[in-house]
């Protein structure tokens, strides 16, 4: 399920620089500007997730199999070494079920998929920073990408989703590592999912709107980011300047709260507020709510989409990386910005 749309800006690093990330190593480092203690991207950790996780030891992260099972504690365990606050209906966890579905009509994953029309119970993983505003804090800003991917084939060749969307994932948990240095420094409530069963038609996402989590009630949303196939389609982000780069951030910002529905570049877009009953990414639910919303991620023309060579060799973790450290820029701005905006 993706669509996405295009314009550019935005880097950080030097060319040896990015020649040492590109071969795995390294760290895009946040801007001394907004950083407290200069906290870093780490392109070997993001690396690292999407190297296990996309393993055939989890056959594809189905939602309600084994492979999902696994996948999820995986998941939970980082983000308890992160630091953050579990914030599910049990624990880190909110549960749900889902049936197996054709996820996508035009990319055709996994048609022939042999759990085709079951019911399985899955789940999104949520934790939080609280926020530390007095005036503030009750505001809350989702940063999430998906967790599962489309399964096995009747002949169990697994689909690996190392770019869809591993590579949203581990940008997710670095986001959060970088936000825990500033534990006690952010204004709104920071809540970072793992949505489950989006590749069926965004049940996760639609899940929790539907059944909003105790004490963080949908209005109290005023920005909800999907970051949802960054691992290819942005290599021109190791050639970018910083002026670039901030350029990026300062535009997201300025046209987060501006009330046009067509904000829109080339590596990232604004959900419009589609009254439909499935969506093209996790943020469409909350659009139609009418909750302010951002995607980052491309999936038109991109190779290994929705294909069991979606691996790990074939995510570029240097751009991704880069990308991750400009979302944290934006985001910054977000929480830190003074105005409330929690709609009366």
């Amino acid at each position: 399920m993706k669509s996405t749309s295009g314009r550019t800006i935005l880097c950080l690093l030097t060319a040896s620089l990015l020649a040492v990330l590109d071969a795995g190593a390294g760290e895009v480092a946040a801007n001394a500007n907004t950083a407290i203690n200069n906290p870093a991207v780490s392109v070997r950790r993001m690396s690292d997730l999407v190297k296990e996780l996309a393993s055939p030891k989890y056959a594809g992260r189905l939602p309600g199999t084994a492979g999902d099972r696994l996948s999820l504690n995986v998941i939970v365990s980082e983000f308890k070494a992160i630091g953050l606050s579990p914030a599910g209906t049990q624990d880190y966890v909110q549960p749900f079920t889902t049936t197996i579905v054709e996820p996508d009509g035009e990319s055709h994953g996994n048609p022939e998929n042999p759990l085709l029309g079951e019911r399985m119970a899955t789940s999104n993983v949520i934790g939080i920073i609280p926020g530390n505003d007095p005036e503030l804090s009750d505001e809350i800003i989702i940063i999430s990408a998906h967790r599962d991917h489309l399964g096995q084939t009747p002949d169990g060749v697994h689909y690996p989703g190392a770019n869809d969307d591993l590579s949203g994932l581990a940008s997710v948990m670095e986001l959060a590592r970088l936000f825990m240095q500033h534990k006690g420094g952010n204004k709104r409530t920071l809540m970072f999912i793992a949505y489950g069963a989006e590749e069926q038609h965004e049940m996760g996402s639609m899940h929790h709107v539907a059944h909003p989590l105790p004490d963080f009630p949908n209005e109290n949303i005023v920005l909800m980011i999907s970051i949802d196939m960054i691992g290819q389609g942005y290599d021109k982000w190791s050639s970018f300047t910083p002026a670039q780069l901030s350029r990026y951030a300062n535009t997201w910002f300025d046209e987060v709260y501006n009330g046009i529905n067509d904000d829109s570049d080339e590596y990232s877009h604004e959900y419009p507020p589609q009254k439909e009953a499935t969506f093209s990414y996790d943020a469409g639910p909350f659009g139609k709510i009418g909750i302010n919303n951002r995607v980052f991620g491309k999936a038109e023309g991109i190779e290994h989409y929705h294909k069991t060579t979606d691996t790990w060799e074939n995510v570029r973790f240097a751009p991704a990386a880069i990308v991750t450290k400009t979302i944290f820029d934006f985001l910054w701005k977000v929480d830190q910005d003074p105005r409330a905006h929690i709609k009366p």
